[in-house]
């Protein structure tokens, strides 16, 4: 038996983890702070959506979600559980919210497509009645 004095003779020095790093804490202060042009804007700062838009999000959001839920359980319970009705009752309505998450979106993407090209008419008849009152008066 060896006496307690003694040490390991192969027993490796244990090295300390925290010397390849230094002092983070005052390491840390040093590095430069850069401020993002891009990010200039107020944290507290409230923004208006127009509440067609938060509608039609948040309708989509829900039948989405109904969607995944059905399909993914219907063929959960059809492969672990055999109940076929059940299952393929799931998966119809999930189908079904699918569906109707498209055509929401689709509904969506055709009235700012009407609404865009209505603006782009108004803008259009706007600058030939100006064009046309210029050419009226003789200036330019």
């Amino acid at each position: 038996m060896f006496p307690d004095s003694e040490e390991w003779p192969d027993e490796p020095d244990d090295p300390d983890p925290e010397s390849r790093w230094g002092q983070p804490e005052d390491d840390l202060t040093s590095i430069p702070s850069v401020e993002d042009p891009g990010e200039r804007v107020d944290a507290d700062a409230e923004v208006e959506i127009d509440s067609d838009l938060a509608r039609y999000f948040w309708v989509t959001v829900v039948y989405a979600n109904v969607a995944l839920g059905g399909v993914s359980i219907g063929l959960l319970v059809i492969a672990f559980r055999g109940q076929f009705t059940v299952g393929g009752v799931a998966i119809a309505v999930g189908l079904i919210a699918l569906y109707r998450t498209y055509d929401l979106y689709d509904s969506y993407q055709t009235r700012v497509a009407d609404d865009d090209a209505t603006g782009a008419d108004d803008a259009a008849a706007a600058s030939a009645d100006t064009a046309g009152e210029v050419s009226a008066n003789g200036s330019e």
